[in-house]
């Protein structure tokens, strides 16, 4: 009986660690797919900008439920009075960096039809799901993955990880966009 306590405890106690939330300053991963920065430990703070999964960040401050990851500075820049400092939920931090995402088969047609994309090995979860979501709304066919060969670096979006593709004929009011970061796409 003793060695299946023993047992069950070192399974809860791994699970906890592994998705432990930030309890105190140090280096911690984002968890949630989006994650607002506020510049206040609350719900109504201003938002600032957005955090994404496996991103790394460094927090110098655990208050109530809320992570505080930049210095104090004069908010008069941000509109605001006094100083401030830019804020997450430590719920959606770990000391552990998630896990990419695996694709289920790279065999499938779309992903063959792209698998010519700039940065495919590291995003190609991301181009698949995308992909494959244009191809079932309509908004693209198989022919236009095929005809384009993937997703292509975009460099009016620096630094963000932005990519295109054409759907519907090569001009630019049928080019769409990827943020390989969020998973959203846009014209």
């Amino acid at each position: 009986m003793r060695k299946v306590t023993l047992a069950v405890f070192i399974a809860f106690f791994t699970i906890s660690v592994a998705h432990a939330e930030a309890t105190s300053p140090g280096d911690y991963y984002v968890t949630a797919n989006n994650l607002n920065v506020r510049l206040a430990p609350n719900e109504t703070g201003k938002i600032t900008n957005t955090l994404y999964k496996r991103q790394k960040v460094d927090v110098l401050q655990v208050k109530d439920g809320w992570a505080r990851i930049s210095r104090y500075y004069d908010g008069g820049g941000e509109g605001l009075s006094g100083e401030v400092a830019r804020w997450v939920f430590a719920k959606y931090l770990s000391i552990n960096r998630p896990a990419e995402e695996q694709v289920t088969s790279l065999n499938s047609p779309v992903a063959k039809a792209i698998k010519s994309s700039d940065d495919f090995s590291r995003y190609q979860n991301v181009f698949v799901s995308a992909s494959n979501k244009l191809v079932k709304s309509g908004k693209c066919t198989l022919g236009d993955f095929k005809e384009v060969g993937g997703w292509w670096r975009s460099t009016s979006y620096k630094p963000k990880p932005v990519y295109f593709t054409y759907c519907g004929g090569m001009t630019r009011s049928n080019r769409i966009y990827l943020n390989a970061a969020t998973g959203n796409t846009f014209r």
